[in-house]
């Protein structure tokens, strides 16, 4: 009875034992499931391997299903987006990393959203890249830049977007300060 703005996902970032083949296989039987009570509803569905860029040539759909949202989730280059993060092993390693939009730095990003943006042109599946952003440890300005170049870049594409995320480690608003990280806002948000 939700209104139809509610979207439904059927898994975030399938990875691990959940491989490509298996999640394959599992896609059409949660369908199956939700479509019972809710046939009409978007339903958002990613790649295995993290909802990964890459992942996305060995995703197979319901021909037929013409409510899905395809999401992916980028975090490139991830030494970078992911310095110092306490889940990463080894990533304190990696801290100091910085982007500074250089022509390789934004070709490497620009091609691997061409590829998704392909992809989804050849499978007539609108695209929406669910996550991306740089933890807080990475240098401010770098965060700000790359997540103004990636949330561009993906507009460019006709891909929306939704940023990782709002007040914890890669957050866009300060909560402590109640206030708005603005160099992020504006990168989001110009």
């Amino acid at each position: 009875t939700y209104p139809p703005e509610l979207l439904f996902e059927l898994l975030n970032e399938p990875h691990g034992n959940l491989t490509e083949s298996k999640w394959n296989a599992l896609i059409p039987e949660a369908i199956g499931a939700i479509r019972q009570t809710n046939p009409d509803r978007a339903i958002v569905v990613g790649p295995a391997e993290w909802n990964s860029v890459r992942a996305l040539e060995a995703l197979v759909l319901p021909a037929q299903e013409q409510h899905l949202i395809v999401t992916i989730h980028y975090y490139e280059p991830f030494r970078f987006t992911h310095q110092g993060a306490e889940w990463v092993p080894g990533s304190s390693a990696w801290l100091g990393t910085k982007w500074q939009g250089t022509p390789r730095e934004r070709q490497a990003i620009e091609q691997d959203l061409d590829l998704a943006a392909r992809w989804a042109k050849e499978n007539g599946r609108p695209l929406f890249l669910g996550e991306f952003g740089a933890y807080r440890k990475a240098e401010l300005a770098s965060r700000a830049a790359w997540t103004a170049y990636v949330a561009r870049q993906a507009e460019q594409r006709g891909i929306s977007w939704a940023y990782w995320e709002f007040c914890a480690g890669f957050g866009a608003y300060d909560r402590s300060r109640g206030a708005w990280n603005q160099e992020l806002l504006r990168a989001l948000i110009p």
